[in-house]
């Protein structure tokens, strides 16, 4: 066995652990409402793994779990029995996956409230950001443009990567800006200390997107492995958002659905460009 499989199945096994106890994890509990030092009426969960988590951050939480048991780690468990096999096309699909713990087990360990599996958190976006790279070690970045067929459709996720881009820079740009002149926190978010999804979308996936479309207008081989990396992390997203819109919604009706709109449709044009470029891979002969 590889150190790069070893990696990945020692990743494998604790998301199946932080996913698992987040969604099935259950205490006796009720709300807490609680009044924050900035003055804010904040409710908590209460119950669970989350449960000093803001009510809105805990059901989050939960459906990041849920997706990481349902698409996740199974995505991940066949990119790992395809990268066995020497397969480019697991080698890329594994590359996005690893970049998609890293982001999300940071936001874990920074964003939620302190609980027992916050070394777990720690050692999933660590091993998750060395294995990444590990990975990379092991692709020919330069021959990728050779190995990508006509089926690809460049155009079109250039566009979608530049629209995304964009779309992230104003939502948050739109929030963050109005509350910082006027020198409040978002009432959905009270309890929290700060901004952390906000930080690492501005942070990380943005400069991602905006990198990918550039270096693919360009014809650049490194454009081709960004875009297997943010077709990865963009499959998975374009399931997990329009489920953060569809729990709120069923449950009290608090999305507004205008807002969420222009992000279902590019949910499916993720769904779709993903699909197509990881068909268009052409393996080694």
């Amino acid at each position: 066995m590889t150190l790069k499989t070893f990696l990945c199945l020692v990743i494998f096994g604790l998301v199946l652990v932080a996913a698992g106890v987040g969604l099935f994890y259950a205490t006796p509990g009720a709300p807490i409402s609680h009044v924050t030092v900035r003055g804010e009426a904040a409710t908590f969960f209460g119950a669970g793994l989350y449960r000093y988590d803001p009510a809105t951050v805990a059901r989050e939480g939960k459906v990041w779990d849920a997706i990481n048991l349902i698409l996740a780690l199974p995505l991940f468990a066949a990119a790992i029995y395809l990268d066995t096999r020497k397969s480019l096309r697991g080698r890329l699909l594994l590359s996005g996956l690893l970049f998609y713990f890293t982001y999300q087990y940071l936001q874990y360990a920074t964003m939620l409230a302190f609980n027992p599996l916050f070394l777990v958190y720690v050692a999933i976006f660590a091993l998750s950001a060395v294995t990444f790279f590990i990975v990379l070690a092991s692709i020919d970045v330069a021959r990728l443009p050779s190995q990508i067929s006509a089926r690809f459709p460049r155009r079109l996720f250039i566009g979608y990567t530049f629209v995304m881009g964009a779309a992230l820079i104003l939502m948050w740009l739109g929030r963050i800006i109005p509350y910082t002149l006027a020198g409040r926190f978002p009432d959905e978010l009270a309890g929290m200390t700060t901004l952390v999804t906000q930080a690492l979308d501005l942070g990380m996936v943005v400069p991602l997107m905006l990198a990918t479309g550039i270096l693919l207008w360009r014809r650049n081989a490194w454009g081709y492995f960004l875009a297997a990396v943010s077709l990865t992390f963009g499959f998975i997203m374009s399931v997990t958002i329009p489920a953060w819109i569809v729990v709120p919604l069923v449950q009290d009706g608090s999305i507004n659905l205008v807002e969420a709109s222009p992000f279902l449709l590019l949910c499916l044009i993720g769904l779709y460009v993903a699909v197509q470029f990881f068909r268009s891979v052409q393996e080694d002969q």
